[in-house]
């Protein structure tokens, strides 16, 4: 399938490129310049659409099967209780593998005393502002749910093996790690250490301030929002400390080779779960953001005896400090509570981000009347417009169900070839790419959200006139597409299913957008079934023109 994948993306780039020489956007009527007499019109043609889930559905604990999440370009963090009914809520939780910057270092031998064990991990955020006295105003970039409501943090050190490779390819390929494994990595047999407890904690964007006097003066460092606790205390809930446990992680170990290079040191700090739990798991609620692990750290500060003899005599010493990073395997796993099996819907089509639903079409499924008036199957009545037909634009548009949706509804959707796993090819015919700014990027091809006066989602539109076009011209294969919902449309890379392949039969779903997996919101489109009114139907039309004769 990663070969699949590859293969399109290059197929669209080679595109992309022989059209790079006009300045302007491929005009899509570019090929009917000459003709003088035509007539342009359109036609609406049949096709089916259903709700599948990305896994086999059990509503909540131990799934039976998960989607990839090691290999996601952002980790989500915190709860999330989607409006409309049916989605239920989401528990976003991560495992990481951390390793030190440096390694041999020396601690010293007397005296030594931790002072602090600082764990940061920033969210996404922009400066907005900053007043007369230094205070800092950010904005989350992303922020979903309800900042007013708690939840249950709570930190422990992994003792499960994050492996590189997979032992079953003989350690040729990743190892993949899935969503529904958190039971695993926390299990007895694992015997996790919890190390902290917070059972009020909130998501929020104010910075971080520390107040220090130096040579009389305070001097205040200023650190961005995100998770920022001393791990040194066991947590506001808790009345121990964890200075045994650092000092028998690092103190303990100067000299040894567990310190001494990277895979040591994973093989006996195995990482940090940090673990998120509702406060009311029955009626869970709180809210969620991304973690930006890239930018965080664990600052082990120390202080021994050369230092406090430098300082007793006014001389410089160097930082006693120790950093780690998070680096390797980062893997998010959800929780998903009282969420509604939709699978196989078609009225309604559930489209949900982390481990939930798209909707697989298939277009051209069902009859069309002919100019005879019979009913003829649509896809051969289709072809057979090769030579008379030149297909100026072809949509698919899906409008949201105002009747089962309560808000929040995402933005963004993208239409994938289920067989090649990947963006059909409109999407890499899209000149209008924004790196920046993800949220104007692929415009032509998957129009933003469509909202009314007041702010509800109206519809979504999906440009596909070239994929349409290679079917008419090229004798390309009608292969079943999948609509997922988006947190990033410029992301093109896949996360797999667990225990899923698709080698012997190109229907099943085995694969989808990573990007898919982080959009925690969910929406419900009308489907195209009889049972839907023909203004909110799903519609798949097709403009074209038909010189005349």
């Amino acid at each position: 399938m990663i070969k699949s994948l590859k293969s399109v993306a290059l197929l669209g780039l080679i595109l992309v490129i022989s059209i790079s020489c006009d300045n302007d956007f491929t005009n899509i009527e570019s090929n009917i310049q000459g003709i003088k007499n035509f007539e342009a019109t359109s036609k609406l043609f049949p096709f089916t659409a259903k709700t599948q889930n990305f896994t086999p559905f059990s509503g909540g604990l131990n799934d039976e099967k998960g989607v990839q999440t090691n290999n996601l370009n952002g980790k989500v963090f915190g709860v999330y209780k989607n409006p409309t009914n049916g989605f239920g809520a989401t528990v976003a939780s991560v495992i990481s593998q951390v390793a030190p910057l440096t390694y041999n270092p020396d601690f010293g031998n007397i005296n030594r005393t931790i002072e602090s064990v600082w764990l940061n991990i920033p969210y996404y955020s922009t400066l907005e502002s900053t007043d007369a006295d230094g205070d800092n105003t950010y904005t989350l970039d992303s922020i979903y749910g309800d900042t007013d409501q708690e939840f249950k943090l709570y930190i422990y050190r992994s003792n499960y093996v994050l492996r590189d490779l997979d032992p079953s390819s003989d350690f040729e390929t990743t190892q993949s790690y899935f969503s529904n494994q958190g039971d695993l990595f926390e299990s007895v047999s694992t015997a996790a250490d919890l190390i902290y407890t917070d059972e009020n904690f909130k998501i929020s964007a104010s910075e971080h301030t520390i107040s220090e006097i130096i040579d009389g003066e305070e001097v205040i460092e200023r650190i961005t929002p995100g998770i920022r606790l001393n791990l040194l205390d066991a947590g506001p809930n808790s009345s121990n400390n964890n200075v045994s446990f650092w000092e028998s992680i690092f103190f303990d170990n100067q000299d040894s080779e567990i310190l001494s290079t990277q895979s040591n040191f994973k093989d006996f700090f195995r990482g940090l779960i940090i673990k998120v739990v509702p406060v009311d798991e029955t009626n869970p609620n709180g809210s969620l953001t991304y973690l930006n692990f890239d930018s965080g750290s664990i600052v082990f500060d120390y202080t021994n005896l050369e230092e406090e003899n430098a300082e007793a005599a006014g001389e410089t010493y160097d930082t006693t400090e120790y950093t780690l990073e998070f680096n390797g395997n980062i893997v998010n796993t959800f929780n998903q509570i009282n969420a509604v099996d939709h699978d196989g819907d078609e009225d309604n089509l559930y489209l949900q981000g982390t481990d939930g639903s798209m909707a697989v079409i298939d277009l051209f499924s069902g009859d069309i009347q002919n100019e005879d008036g019979d009913l003829v199957p649509s896809l051969d009545y289709f072809v057979s417009k090769n030579g008379k037909w030149l297909i100026n634009e072809a949509n698919l548009v899906f409008y949201v169900n105002k009747d089962l949706v309560e808000g929040d509804e995402p933005d963004r959707v993208t239409l994938y070839d289920l067989k090649n796993n990947a963006p059909i090819i409109d999407y890499f015919l899209d000149g209008t790419t924004n790196t920046a700014q993800p949220e104007f990027s692929k415009i032509l091809f998957s129009e933003t959200l469509e909202r009314d006066s007041e702010d509800n989602g109206v519809k979504y539109k999906i440009r596909l006139t070239s994929h349409i076009t290679n079917i008419l011209q090229n004798d390309s294969t009608n292969v079943k597409l999948g609509l997922f919902l988006v947190n990033n449309i410029n992301v093109t890379s896949g996360s797999t299913i667990q225990g899923v392949n698709n080698d012997d039969d190109d229907s099943t779903l085995d694969m989808i957008p990573s990007t898919s997996i982080l959009s925690p919101k969910g929406t419900i489109l009308h489907g195209y079934s009889d049972n839907v009114d023909t203004p909110l139907r799903a519609e798949f039309e097709i403009f074209y023109t038909e010189p005349e004769n």
